[in-house]
């Protein structure tokens, strides 16, 4: 069996995340392997006036490490504005464990262990913002 590019690097990515996001760009920079992946222009769904793109927030996350490199995830969320209303409303896509930077599975994992069985959570308290 054959796989595309962008299937095989979808397994290395949290499950469904494409579904939902782009990959914009991709590096490797001072031992970390850093994924972007942009939102895709799907407006929530809201009742009243008309949605206009109002702006970008990053969301960096920490997800497992791969061949030994940490990596960092950074989600460009999309954030819409209606005309009638001042807050900024944007799509329900829960990417992090609640009150962490770590990808859900990740988090779920290290805390298997009592926080730290691999040694890794370490890599990842103090990762490097771009």
């Amino acid at each position: 069996m054959t796989i595309d590019p962008l299937s095989a690097l979808a397994l290395f990515l949290p499950e469904h995340t494409l579904d939902h996001f782009d990959i914009t760009k991709a590096s490797f920079e001072g031992g970390e392997i850093r994924l972007t992946l942009t939102e895709k222009a799907i407006p929530p769904k809201h009742e009243g006036a008309p949605l206009h793109f109002h702006s970008y927030r990053d969301i960096l996350v920490s997800d497992y490490p791969v061949r030994g490199n940490p990596s960092v995830l950074t989600f460009r969320r999309r954030y819409w504005k209606a005309d009638d209303q001042k807050e900024l409303l944007g799509n329900d896509l829960p990417l992090v464990f609640p009150g962490t930077k770590l990808e859900k599975a990740f988090a779920a994992f290290l805390k298997e262990g009592g926080g730290d069985r691999t040694g890794l959570l370490g890599e990842y308290r103090h990762f490097k913002q771009s």
